[in-house]
């Protein structure tokens, strides 16, 4: 079982994405998937206003239960937080973006939480 731990501290989460430029005029979150104990993924959430920008990095992108687990976690976050509006730059990530209801254009996907929030679901028929 896969549990996402969220951080909301600066520096954990600093210390989770070192490469990411943190500006003062932004809220921001993370989860860390765990499975086992194990860190196995992880999401960044960006929040300004009633938007939010979220990332996530994860070993394999094959893996789209762990993509879907955490950006529904970002995005309870976000919306937990007064974001309406998500959007996500990470073209590799399109499978499961569109399957929860996202939009592209020009590159960048983005839908409306509630409505992201409702979208289809990754898991396997077997599963």
């Amino acid at each position: 079982m896969v549990f996402y731990k969220p951080h909301t501290d600066k520096q954990e989460i600093t210390a989770l994405f070192p490469q990411a430029a943190f500006s003062e005029k932004y809220r921001y979150g993370a989860y860390v998937a765990l499975e086992a104990g194990k860190n196995c993924g992880k999401s960044l959430v960006c929040i300004a206003d009633d938007r939010c920008e979220v990332s996530v990095e994860v070993p394999t992108l094959a893996d789209q239960e762990l993509i879907e687990g955490l950006l529904r976690a970002s995005l309870h976050f976000a919306a937990n937080r007064g974001a309406y509006i998500a959007v996500c730059r990470d073209k590799s990530l399109e499978d499961v973006l569109m399957l929860l209801g996202f939009t592209e254009t020009d590159g960048a996907f983005s839908g409306e939480i509630p409505t992201l929030l409702q979208g289809h679901c990754c898991k396997s028929p077997n599963g």
